[in-house]
């Protein structure tokens, strides 16, 4: 199921100070029971699937783009070119929303030289465009002529089939830097540099809707004698139809970061600065977040004819807002001329860039700044050489932040590292699968949270392949045996001293009880409650009462011993109203663990499990239980898959109560008489290796009887396990 990711939480139970507004065992009526107060939810990524091939490995690939679909549609663009240098191919592949099986490629065109730039945009009513230049007046590479096509084709929201490719326009002179950008109304912007009479600028156009025309350019930047365009330009579109530009203005000593704005259905305003005076800044990168906040990052020096040093510089724009914050320090990052910038839900931003450190060379390093405005610690998230082109950085919904990035002195792997809950994994996780040669890849985050990366690697000299791969969740472990603590599939005791220990008597599977993990420090007036799995993590878990009537769910370890220090969750108090708990096994039919309580008055009541580590409110299952000595959940005795319960009578009769399966029990039926011998009767599960639920009991003199389950309902004669087990105070 999706989750904030791609990612697994634990469960955050509400204050046990509920218990004081009715809440809990004392409530008159069913409410839910007390919990634990709130803890923050720790979270993980899944692990890294094996990834898959998009290509046969035999031509020259180059990776372009990787976008995420409005439906959660994954697609790659990439060029392709044959070892013979014949043609230039430009190739897309997508993955369908839902699926994790990638389409074959489409060749969207074959290019007229090996000169060229495209990207995807992704628009608000689902569809994919992708849009790229095309330079029909080249001849062999070194011998570039003036002369552009800015192109598009279009993959329509559930469309298979991509449009055919349509102009969006035709410049004589040199062109470059054409970028593509969609507004929520499915109006489109294109910009572009255009060289006229030996100066650089930047133009737009504008296709106001599918199937209109494009409108004839405008330029944007406001060229000076003594300066003009000196940056490749940046495009962004908010969630509120605004489109917005930014560039470098620059002359030979200083320049200025400049932002031009066009709201929905308007005209593109006057450049606005957004740097501080007297600097020289290069390479904007301009970001924005689902959330609308938008960063605008650049690199500044005083004197650009100088090795002075150089200062990242970040400003950032509000959701809904087109004015930008004063520009500041981005916390002592420094990259050269490559950083990604990712902008989170909530307007935090994520920098990531590679820089030089004596000690550690070039390694990819990354800070975060909280939407209050406070920086976090340079993180290096490397563990080698990292080249410093590349590299991405993407964030998903759920404000989880992934970057890959290529790391190696020689042959070089493609890496990935996750942000999770404000923390980078411990350890990169290596992707690409080849040996020798490079990998060099783009990450993105299809609709469930989880992370896709793709990317290009070596298959031989100059070759490569195309390879993709998520997260997927960790294969689910089975839900544990009843009464199994040691994870071997088989039943257990627990037993508790007057000392204080807890241990688990571990079912051999032939009849017997060895001795598993023990853990001291228990006090010894403490009520242990053997359970299902309560807390989800598929090891079953021990409810604990304390004196005061404190429940405190202690979370099991498969194979690992039950210590009072260990990994817990208190569910309320009040607890002490009642003088049985115990676990019949699943009531309600819904294959969880249920818990029934009985107060000396004799009312039996159900706590059922809420499946997010704690009980619903309780339903009162009847009265008179008070004729009772022994109250014991035992499991699934009759093979029906519903918990059943044994009570005890002071004169010795035993009663089994069937569970039906929706939170109540048949008629009772006696299973027989002199019972009465026994100071201790506990559920054990299947230690017998038939599949069967059995039964222990100890006699006054300590001897541990066995009574085997037959599955339907009955016990088998009894069986000597053994003697000595009066050393312990009780037997669970």
């Amino acid at each position: 199921m999706p989750r904030s990711a791609l990612l697994r939480h634990s469960i955050a139970a509400v204050t046990a100070a509920t218990l004081l507004a009715g809440v809990g065992p004392l409530a008159a009526s069913a409410t839910a029971a007390p919990a634990a107060p709130a803890a923050a939810a720790a979270a993980t990524l899944d692990p890294w699937a094996a990834s898959v091939p998009l290509t046969d490995g035999t031509s020259i690939l180059s990776l372009v783009d990787l976008k995420t679909a409005k439906d959660g549609a994954i697609v790659a663009l990439w060029y392709r070119i044959p070892e013979d240098h014949s043609k230039n191919d430009l190739v897309v592949a997508v993955r369908p929303a839902g699926s994790s099986v990638w389409g074959a490629t489409h060749v969207l065109s074959a290019l007229p030289s090996q000169r060229a730039q495209a990207d995807l945009t992704v628009s608000a009513d689902g569809s994919v465009t992708a849009a790229w230049m095309e330079y029909p007046n080249d001849g062999a590479p070194g011998d570039e002529k003036p002369g552009g096509v800015f192109r598009m084709a279009t993959l329509a929201a559930g469309a298979t089939t991509w449009s055919a490719a349509s102009d969006i326009m035709t410049y004589p002179g040199w062109v470059h830097s054409g970028h593509l950008a969609g507004s929520p109304s499915g109006e489109l912007v294109a910009v572009w540099v255009g060289v006229s009479a030996g100066r650089a600028g930047v133009y737009s156009s504008v296709r106001t809707a599918p199937g209109a025309a494009w409108s004839e350019p405008t330029r944007l930047d406001e060229p000076t004698a003594d300066a003009g365009l000196s940056s490749e330009p940046e495009l962004i579109y908010s969630a509120q139809g605004t489109a917005t530009v930014a560039y470098v203005h620059g002359g030979p000593k200083t320049g200025e970061v400049k932002v031009v704005d066009r709201t929905a259905g308007g005209t593109w305003t006057k450049p606005v600065t957004v740097s501080a005076p007297g600097k020289y800044p290069t390479g904007p990168t301009l970001s924005i977040g689902r959330g609308g906040h938008a960063a605008l990052v650049w690199q500044t020096q005083d004197d650009p004819a100088s090795d002075g040093p150089h200062t990242e510089v970040i400003a950032q724009r509000p959701a809904g807002s087109l004015t930008w914050g004063a520009p500041e320090p981005a916390n002592g990052f420094r990259t050269g001329a490559w950083r990604k910038v990712a902008v989170g839900p909530e307007g935090d931003v994520t920098l990531l860039g590679v820089a030089y450190d004596e000690d550690t060379g070039f390694t990819a390093r990354t800070t975060t700044r909280a939407a209050n405005g406070t920086w976090s610690a340079m993180k290096t998230i490397s563990t080698g050489y990292v080249p410093d082109d590349q590299f991405d950085l993407t964030v998903g919904p759920d404000g989880t932040f992934h970057a890959v990035w290529t790391q190696g002195d020689g042959d070089r792997k493609l890496m990935t590292s996750s942000r999770v809950n404000g923390a980078w994994s411990a350890a990169p996780t290596p992707l690409s699968t080849n040996t020798t040669g490079y990998a060099i890849g783009l990450v993105t985050v299809d609709a469930a949270n989880r992370p896709v990366a793709v990317w290009e690697q070596s298959t031989g000299d100059f070759i490569s392949q195309m390879r993709s791969a998520t997260t997927a969740p960790a294969p689910v472990k089975p839900l544990p045996k009843w009464r199994d603590y040691s994870g071997d599939g088989k039943g257990d005791l627990l037993g508790l001293t007057p000392a204080g220990a807890l241990t688990v008597r571990t079912g051999t599977g032939t009849g017997g009880l060895g001795t598993g993990p023990s853990a001291s420090g228990w006090p010894a007036t403490s009520t242990v409650v053997p359970f299902g799995d309560l807390s989800g993590d598929r090891c079953n878990d021990l409810l604990v009462r304390s004196s005061a009537g404190v429940l405190t769910r202690h979370d099991g370890g498969c194979g690992k011993a039950f210590a009072p220090g260990g990994p817990k969750a208190v569910l309320g108090s009040g607890w002490n109203i009642y003088n049985v708990l115990t676990a019949p096994g699943d009531l309600t039919g819904d294959g969880r663990t249920d818990l029934l309580a009985r107060t000396p008055a004799g009312e039996l009541w159900m706590y059922a499990d809420d499946g997010t580590g704690k009980f619903k409110g309780r339903v009162k299952l009847g009265g008179g239980w008070q004729i009772y000595n022994s109250v014991v959940g035992v499991g699934d005795l009759n093979g029906d898959k519903a918990g059943d319960l044994l009570a005890r009578t002071p004169s010795g009769e035993l009663w089994r109560y069937n569970g039906n399966g929706k939170g109540a029990f048949g008629p009772r039926v006696k299973i027989g008489g002199g019972w009465q011998g026994y100071n201790a009767l506990a559920a054990v599960g299947d230690i017998t290796g038939d599949g069967k639920a059995d039964l222990v009991a100890r006699d006054t003199a300590g001897a541990l009887w066995r009574y085997n389950g037959t599955g339907a309902g009955t016990l088998a004669g009894r069986v000597k396990i053994g003697g000595g087990w009066q050393m312990y105070k009780t037997l669970s």
